[in-house]
């Protein structure tokens, strides 16, 4: 899969292979290993590893030892903030877990009971230069209505 990196945050962190690396890591929510993150982010594996190497340098990220193997873990996070608005990336097991379903279905359940009113409107001719070509015929008003309210109507299909 690609990614599209957008230039000043590339430029901010130095490469974009660096972006999605850091990009990953963020969304992770357990320590993940350089082909794991290779093969999310669609970037070389040797690529990976050498980002992986200079960021374990910092105090950014934490390398886990785990059963013989180096994880990976942004620990930072007031950079994990920012790259979750500006470069998220994350794998299908992470977006499919039960944990991330049950949180995504919350935010759904609770956004649902936000009332939302969207106040009425009336079009200032003045302002348009060419105001028939945006007026609606009173056919699509009530067939609009009609959607609105829930309500459509459908003809047989003739046989």
């Amino acid at each position: 899969m690609t990614f599209r990196v957008g230039r000043g945050v590339g430029q901010l962190f130095g490469s974009k292979t660096r972006v999605k690396v850091l990009g990953f890591l963020a969304d992770a929510r357990t320590p993940k290993t350089g082909y794991q993150i290779s093969k999310a982010t669609g970037v070389r594996p040797p690529k990976v590893y050498e980002q992986l190497r200079r960021l374990a340098e910092t105090d950014f990220l934490e390398v886990v030892e785990e059963r013989g193997r180096k994880r990976y873990r942004m620990v930072d996070e007031d950079l994990r903030k920012l790259l979750l608005r500006r470069a998220r990336i994350t794998s299908e097991d992470e977006w499919f877990s039960p944990e991330r379903v049950r949180e995504r279905q919350g935010a759904f359940e609770r956004a649902s009971r936000i009332p939302l009113f969207l106040p009425e409107s009336t079009p200032n001719r003045d302002a348009v230069l060419n105001p028939p070509e945006y007026e609606r015929s009173p056919a699509k008003d009530r067939a609009l209505r009609r959607i609105a309210a829930g309500r459509t109507t459908r003809k047989r299909a003739r046989k």
